[in-house]
């Protein structure tokens, strides 16, 4: 949730990279009755539609603002929902709630297990690096690795069981951009994605960039454009914030400015625009 957190980690790369091991190739040839969803405890099918509907908002269409709404009405009809509370927990600017929504998760977090707990220890550790940078503690830095790294392992586990959770792999693929870089995501997404979770608008989109960062400038923005016809909503800010990040790997900054801009008036809140926008006004005022 960039995602929220992944929705605030963007483009950090190691010194060293290495492959990963594929322990899987992908999800075609899978049987039929093949898990779906992985949250048992949720007790009420709205929270499961506003939960859903939030991730929606914030992956295929860039609206953190709307999403953040959708999240609060999740807790309104299941406040027990903890991965729900976790994720407007990475939503939330309000340190004080952020801290609270934390609190309360780690009160109640052994009471989910299985595959759900694995989810949820990703959530709430984000929530809780999220804090300790915001509150500039000095060990932040080490928390942001050791997060990464389970998050890498926790939802490895979770996109190879449930292949139809196609956020769960979005996020799964933001992780391995930040910690392995552009090339060995690329390759993750390739091999994990059928044909139509490769045309799902986050991961259209999170592709062009990640070509772009490469140097496929070309297919970069061929896959942006094809983004904006898979939108096909000029309301929506998701196609302008890709399309900016792409122009601005280019140099191409007014192009890249005209975007930003444009997504950064259709939503505020989303990061990934505003603070490319900061990015590209400084380098013009130059």
């Amino acid at each position: 949730m960039v995602s929220v957190g992944v929705f605030y980690l963007r483009r950090m790369r190691p010194l060293v990279k290495y492959f990963l091991p594929i322990f899987f190739l992908c999800c075609q040839g899978k049987p039929e009755n093949q898990p779906h969803h992985i949250y048992t405890s949720i007790a009420s099918d709205s929270a499961l539609y506003y939960y859903n509907l939030g991730w929606k908002q914030i992956m295929d269409d860039g609206n953190y603002g709307p999403a953040e709404v959708s999240y609060r009405k999740v807790l309104k009809h299941d406040p027990d929902f903890l991965i729900g509370k976790s994720v407007l927990g990475r939503l939330t600017l309000d340190l004080e709630e952020r801290l609270k929504i934390f609190k309360e998760v780690e009160e109640g977090k052994d009471k989910v297990t299985g595959d759900e707990r694995l989810v949820l220890d990703v959530y709430h550790a984000l929530v809780e690096f999220t804090n300790a940078r915001e509150q500039k503690s000095s060990n932040a830095a080490s928390l942001r690795e050791r997060v990464f790294k389970l998050a890498e392992n926790n939802l490895r586990a979770i996109v190879h069981k449930y292949p139809k959770e196609v956020y769960m792999k979005a996020e799964y693929i933001e992780f391995l951009h930040a910690v392995h870089g552009p090339e060995i995501a690329l390759d993750s997404l390739i091999i994990l994605t059928s044909p139509a979770q490769k045309e799902n608008p986050f991961l259209l989109g999170y592709s062009a960039s990640m070509n772009a960062e490469v140097g496929n400038f070309e297919l970069a923005l061929q896959q942006a454009k094809r983004l904006q016809e898979v939108i096909g909503d000029s309301a929506i800010p998701k196609s302008y914030a890709v399309l900016a990040d792409v122009y601005f790997q280019m140099d191409s900054l007014e192009l890249a400015k005209i975007n930003a801009d444009r997504a950064n008036m259709l939503d505020p809140r989303n990061l990934d625009a505003s603070r490319l926008k900061s990015k590209i006004d400084a380098l013009l005022k130059e």
